[in-house]
């Protein structure tokens, strides 16, 4: 059954229940109040058998003649001398009767009155006592002359009340159904992929606040699906330039190995050349594998970490000692400062210097200056360990900041993928380690661009 017709079933028995509760209480009231409930009528045709007996000549003897007249109001006649029975046409069922009018004393020529539930009329002629038995007593409510038209009145009062009830009713289903039909009608759009239309609900009672979660819902699902198809177009371009990067350097490798095969390198000295060319390319082949086989294993959440309890300045400095020569040949001069107190972090180290080469890659490569300079700071502070990774470039506009850590994003859409470079995803990788850890990275502009990692506190043991 569907919810409207249970709403009208429903409220139509329980107005319908309340009127006849309320009619049978009413009634009960009535019927069983205390006092007396009305009066007892003697029957109409008893002062017409009073005034045949009054007229009756009783030296005549004619009781038969006399009952004739009595029959003909359904009365029966009974004539009494003393305690003798003259004459009578009631039954031998009837003779209770005839003991209750037994000890009457008529002591006016005329009597009318009633015998238990019968009424009779009575007169005293001569000797005799004659009775004329005849209707029943009625027994007359003062409730029961106005008892059929009440009961009809209620029963239109309770079919109006039931109309009313049905129509309110409607009107509240159909107020309640509007935003439940909208709510549908949505989930629809949505199911067949649009969009664009959101729920129109002008109402304020309850339904007005989930036809906004509704709707915020709605822009939600709008901007995760041109989010997911952003990340999907920046996906295909990446894997599809580091494809043709790989083709390149693949395609040295087998020319190099070709002319080996050819003896075109003829010479101890050309065929080094020719070996030091194929490996470099061979290497570069290796680097842009490493980049593809590491997003897929972000894509599917199953980035490996091997936490090792460390000195995270230790650390930091090690990274710088080994960067030393290859920034020294790009003139790029790196500065390590850290507090003298232990900095105990448990981290992956493999890791964690992935995601320092890729802050010092996207300082070389949007930087922006001639003289960089890096400097990475360590220091403990409220329960975490931070390093502030800072250089001395331009930074980048400030409606950027917030969306530099998001996947496949670039600030500037001129940066193309360029050997494999550029995608989008070396600042997302950064904040993705990070948190892995259980931190969280920022960035902001101070002379230059400022990314500072936040790392859970170790234990202070000997590291």
């Amino acid at each position: 059954m569907k919810i409207i017709n249970r709403i009208m079933t429903s409220s139509a028995l329980l107005v319908f229940l309340s009127l006849v509760s309320l009619l049978a209480v009413v009634s009960i009231i009535i019927f069983t109040s205390p006092g007396d409930p009305g009066k007892e009528l003697l029957d109409k045709n008893v002062f017409h058998s009073w005034e045949i007996l009054d007229n009756f000549d009783a030296s005549t003897g004619d009781w038969n003649a006399l009952n004739a007249q009595l029959d003909l109001y359904g009365y029966k006649l009974l004539v009494l001398e003393g305690d003798n029975i003259i004459f009578s046409t009631l039954s031998d069922s009837q003779g209770w009767i005839i003991n209750s009018l037994k000890p009457l004393e008529l002591e006016q020529s005329a009597l009318a009155g009633r015998a238990q539930e019968m009424t009779f009329a009575a007169v005293a002629k001569g000797t005799y006592s004659i009775f004329a038995v005849g209707g029943r007593v009625d027994n007359l409510n003062v409730f029961s002359g106005f008892l059929q038209p009440f009961l009809t009145y209620c029963l239109i009062v309770i079919a109006v009340i039931l109309l009313l009830s049905q129509l309110f009713t409607r009107k509240m289903v159909w107020r309640i159904l509007r935003p439940l039909n909208a709510l549908s009608d949505g989930a629809k759009r949505i199911e067949n992929g649009d969009f664009s239309k959101p729920v129109v609900y002008p109402g304020k009672d309850e339904f007005a606040p989930v036809c906004t979660a509704f709707n915020r819902m709605q822009e939600h699902l709008l901007k995760e699906r041109e989010k997911t198809a952003f990340y999907e177009k920046a996906r295909t371009e990446l894997i599809a330039g580091i494809s043709h990067d790989l083709r390149t350097p693949l395609t040295s490798v087998k020319g190099y190995i070709k002319g080996l095969r050819d003896n075109v390198a003829n010479t101890p000295e050309r065929r080094e050349q020719y070996l030091a060319i194929a490996y470099k390319k061979a290497c570069e082949m290796d680097a842009l594998l490493q980049r593809l086989f590491y997003f897929s294993s972000l894509e599917t959440g199953n980035l490996p970490l091997s936490l090792d309890r460390e000195d995270l300045g230790s650390f930091v400095r090690r990274f710088a000692e080994n960067m030393h020569d290859e920034l020294d040949y790009k003139n790029i001069k790196m500065i390590v400062e850290a507090t003298s107190v232990p900095h105990p972090v448990k981290f992956d180290g493999e890791q964690m210097r992935r995601a320092l080469l890729n802050l010092v890659e996207n300082a070389v490569k949007y930087a922006n200056t001639k003289s960089l300079v890096l400097r990475i700071s360590v220091w403990r502070e409220r329960g975490m360990e931070h390093l502030l990774f800072a250089d001395n470039g331009r930074g980048v506009p400030e409606e950027h900041l917030t969306r530099l850590f998001e996947r496949f994003w670039r600030g500037d859409e001129a940066r193309g993928t360029k050997n494999g470079e550029g995608s989008g995803l070396g600042l997302y990788i950064v904040k993705y380690i990070v948190e892995a850890h259980g931190g969280f990275v920022t960035a902001k502009n101070d002379n230059g661009l400022q990314i500072k990692i936040s790392l859970p506190c170790g234990k202070e043991e000997n590291l």
